[in-house]
């Protein structure tokens, strides 16, 4: 069966995210799809090959073609309303991939991918990072959009891996301990390296978007936020470790500078420990929204307005697939423009259930 989101709707939901990032949508982006439509649904178990997980991304024996093949059944079996769309996401090669296009070993695990120096303790100073085209992590990757553009021809959004936080990658060749040894004794060569890593990013990045232009009607990254231009969420998982001081020092000025450089950017706030970065991250021009997310356990079922308010009176915008302590979506915004709610999905028996909760909001499933 054919992807059933035409060029139209691609039109639609360009013109809607166009108006939500200028302020002028007086409703949050709610994504919705419904799925239990494919008529056969033996061709999703025939599928000719596994999904992409993250214990086989790296998985060499597995040609791209076949995780790019059995997305396309489990697609075939959906529908898109509001302002969700068809995606083929790329997180399962792991958060910070661009660790292993630089020379680290990805292993996969059950719900993530380590990767793994060239070897332990490798002293500050001999880390020089190139970008290397013959790469065979970075090869992966590249067959894999080139297999999905070859596919779907611009019919389904390709998102961007996880190209990860430039400390966050950094920590991948040096470790975590030495790396917050290394900002307090040897300052200087973090920098350095810092400066390097966000030239490898966004060149990676680049060449990896250079792929998929041609034929795109729009880009994501590996949280399912629409851009008629390349966008990124950008992030620092290692900042939950340091202090405000340390984060302005070596965080901020990266993500300033990063920001400045594309379309609408959005800082993934990860965890509490994230939270004594607020005011810095909301200084930061460039940064266009927060994507705020709690972290498992007793954090995520606490109710979170007083921070949220906080994000939202400084203009930003506020994507958070949480919800409040009674199970309802955010929806404290003097500005419902200002939100993206999380993804929601209903079988297509349940569709009054969908209907119901899109009228909420002014939208038509159809």
């Amino acid at each position: 069966m054919p992807i059933h989101f035409s060029r139209e709707r691609f039109n639609e939901l360009r013109e809607t995210y166009r108006k939500w990032w200028a302020g002028e949508l007086r409703r949050p982006i709610v994504p919705i799809f419904t799925y239990g439509h494919e008529t056969d649904p033996s061709r999703i178990d025939n599928a000719k090959g596994p999904a992409l997980i993250f214990p086989n991304a790296w998985d060499f024996s597995i040609n791209p073609r076949e995780f790019i093949e059995t997305h396309d059944a489990v697609l075939s079996d959906r529908r898109w309303h509001g302002d969700a769309f068809p995606i083929f996401p790329t997180t399962a090669f792991g958060p910070g991939t661009m660790a292993a296009f630089l020379g680290c070993t990805p292993v996969g695990a059950p719900s993530t991918v380590w990767f793994m120096p060239p070897r332990e303790n490798i002293p500050l100073e001999e880390l020089h990072f190139e970008f290397d085209g013959e790469n065979r992590y970075y090869r992966r990757v590249v067959d894999t959009f080139e297999a999905a553009v070859e596919k779907w021809k611009g019919s389904v959004i390709v998102g961007m891996v996880d190209m990860g936080g430039i400390l966050d990658v950094l920590s991948s060749f040096r470790g975590t301990e030495n790396l917050l040894v290394d900002l307090i004794e040897n300052p200087d060569e973090v920098l350095r390296c810092i400066g390097e890593l966000q030239d490898m990013w966004f060149l990676y990045y680049d060449k990896l978007n250079a792929i998929l232009s041609p034929s795109a009607q729009g880009y994501s990254q590996w949280f399912p936020l629409y851009g008629e231009k390349p966008g990124y969420i950008l992030q620092s998982d290692f900042s939950y470790m340091i202090s405000p001081a340390m984060f302005d020092t070596f965080v901020a000025p990266e993500l300033s500078t990063s920001a400045a450089r594309l379309s609408n950017a959005v800082y993934h706030m990860d965890g509490i420990g994230q939270i004594h970065h607020l005011e810095s991250l909301l200084a930061i021009d460039g940064i266009k929204g927060i994507q705020w997310v709690p972290g498992s356990g007793e954090p995520e079922k606490r109710c979170w307005d007083e921070l949220l308010s906080k994000i939202l009176a400084s203009g930003k915008k506020l994507l958070s697939r949480a919800r409040r302590p009674d199970g309802k979506p955010i929806d404290i915004a003097t500005d419902p423009g200002q939100l993206f709610l999380g993804d929601a999905a209903w079988h297509v028996n349940n569709i009054d259930a969908a209907k119901a909760y899109a009228d909420i909001y002014g939208i038509d499933v159809r």
